[in-house]
């Protein structure tokens, strides 16, 4: 599974990504707030840099799970079900719930 399939997966079947994107978003804008007003970026280069805090989060994934040697060189349907059985969707989804991005 590459990193492009294990984003869509989670996307697909978690709510993890939405619960984040809230959050950087907001954590986004407060940063973007706090710079002077000649230098603050526009609404979509803010949600550009949440979505790239969350493609950071997807390629840390993709190389701890990778890095599983059950897992390394196998099909997706062998890293959904070592996923499923690691219930790892529902820990990542309740990872994002109490994260707190604020400095």
């Amino acid at each position: 599974m590459n990193t492009e399939e294990l984003n869509e997966y989670i996307k697909t079947n978690s709510k993890a990504y939405d619960i984040f994107i809230e959050k950087a978003l907001v954590y986004q804008n407060n940063k973007n707030a706090s710079r002077k007003m000649e230098k603050r970026f526009s609404e979509d280069k803010v949600a550009s840099k949440a979505e790239k805090m969350w493609e950071n989060i997807v390629v840390n994934l993709h190389d701890k799970l990778n890095a599983e040697k059950t897992l390394k060189k196998h099909p997706s349907t062998d890293w959904i079900k070592f996923m499923e059985e690691h219930e790892m969707l529902d820990n990542l989804e309740d990872s994002m719930g109490v994260l707190d991005l604020e400095d």
